[in-house]
């Protein structure tokens, strides 16, 4: 019996020193599947602005989307050397003081327009501050425009990081001609048949 009970101490002990060292290292207790905590079941997913059905989300560095999301749509099908119209939105889900944003592309694909948004002064949550982005590529291929977003609000200046993903194909009206198939050269006639 002594046994017993000094078995259950011991695991007693093991299992609050487990639970003391993850307190400890400051992380969340992993979540069993099928269940949710009080808060999970409590807070409401995160409202987006009404934005148009042809705006995606651009990719975020990180979990950084909770504050602020940046948005985009095409304005055209990307080809090389044509002017490719980008309309961005930038959807604060927090009051901010300040949001700025600067867009860089890289080798191969300029920004020929609108490299720079704001600053956009007293921001409210869920109001979509609206953008146009003018490219132009210079080649084929899959380029990356960053979307550095600024902003200061309770949490202090903070910049957060997006992706916008670009396809460039080539230009269909632009494709070589086809050379003209040639055609068989007529043999002349011979010389006539002596009999």
């Amino acid at each position: 019996m002594l046994k017993i009970t000094h078995r259950a101490v011991a695991f007693a002990a093991l299992a609050c020193a487990c639970v003391c060292m993850l307190a400890a290292c400051d992380d969340p207790p992993a979540k069993t599947p099928g269940t949710a905590s009080e808060t999970d079941k409590k807070a409401p997913p995160p409202k987006v602005a009404d934005l148009s059905k042809d705006m995606v989300a651009a990719v975020s560095a990180g979990k950084v989307a909770s504050a602020i999301s940046v948005h985009f749509a095409l304005g055209a099908s990307p080809v090389v050397n044509k002017p490719l119209p980008v309309e961005v939105a930038i959807v604060p889900h927090h009051k901010f003081s300040v949001v700025r944003v600067y867009f860089e592309s890289h080798d191969g694909l300029s920004t020929a327009s609108g490299a720079e948004f704001g600053p956009a002064n007293d921001v409210e949550s869920e109001k979509a501050l609206t953008h146009q982005l003018g490219l132009l590529a210079s080649r084929e291929g899959m380029f990356m425009v960053t979307a550095s977003v600024e902003t200061q609000g309770e949490e202090g200046n903070v910049t957060r990081v997006f992706s916008i993903p670009i396809i460039v194909g080539a230009d269909p009206g632009s494709a070589p001609a086809a050379a003209p198939v040639a055609t068989p050269a007529e043999t002349p006639p011979g010389p006539p048949a002596s009999n």
